[in-house]
């Protein structure tokens, strides 16, 4: 079976469904602050960007399995070619889909209450995970570090923005969102505000990755044995 991957209409089906989703986190979120009366609008949290087990988390868990999914694809082609290179592109397959199962079952809270036990997890540790995940992401990037500077500049220059749209959200506003947490709690503007800017940059990080990956699985031969 052969697959066709048509690059533009999944990027603009996936840039829609995110813009829908944050659009409705905005305008509930200004509903809710109006009506200031959490038992009447309880059901704000189905589109909530904050809140697990609700839509914004199944899109963004769709997305990150997507990248994991073309990351296996990108290991098949490569295999053909040098071993080297399949067991890179596997193992970011691998990375991004235990991300996917993580949007969805928390494990990264887990790691977090974990972690609280042994530092002070007040103001921009709020949210200790972020401490765990950060050493994480540095051991795989010195392990990644030769294989991304082997790639052509373009290519490289596209996953390091990708990258950093990802993680100024991941990390960086959830940083300022977890001191303002700490601070005044979850239930103000700001970080509502915070929140909302740390999940949007989240969702176009991994759909500008799948970007990436599309134009890089473009015009190799791609089939599944079944």
């Amino acid at each position: 079976m052969k697959i066709t991957l048509h690059t533009k209409q999944i990027i603009k089906f996936l840039s829609l469904v995110a813009i829908l989703l944050i659009l409705a986190n905005s305008v509930m979120l200004m509903i809710y602050f109006d009506i200031n009366d959490p038992d009447k609008f309880d059901f704000v949290q189905m589109v909530d960007l904050d809140q697990e087990a609700n839509l914004p988390t199944l899109f963004s868990s769709t997305l990150l399995l997507i990248a994991g999914f073309l990351f296996y694809l990108l290991a098949q082609v490569a295999k053909e070619k040098t071993k080297e290179q399949y067991k890179y592109w596997l193992g970011l397959s691998f990375v991004f889909v235990f991300l996917g199962f993580d949007e969805s079952a928390t494990i990264h809270e887990t790691l977090g209450d974990y972690t609280e036990k042994f530092v002070d997890t007040s103001g921009y540790l709020h949210y200790p995970w972020v401490l765990s995940y950060g050493l994480l992401l540095v051991i795989l990037g010195f392990l990644y570090l030769r294989f991304f500077l082997r790639m052509e500049k373009k290519i490289f220059y596209s996953f390091i923005l990708a990258a950093f749209i990802f993680l100024s959200g991941a990390i960086g506003f959830e940083l300022l969102g977890a001191k303002e947490a700490a601070l005044h709690g979850t239930d103000t503007v700001l970080y509502c505000t915070l929140y909302t800017i740390e999940e949007s940059l989240e969702m176009f990080g991994v759909i500008f990755l799948i970007y990436i990956l599309l134009n890089l699985l473009t015009g190799k031969s791609l089939e599944v044995h079944s």
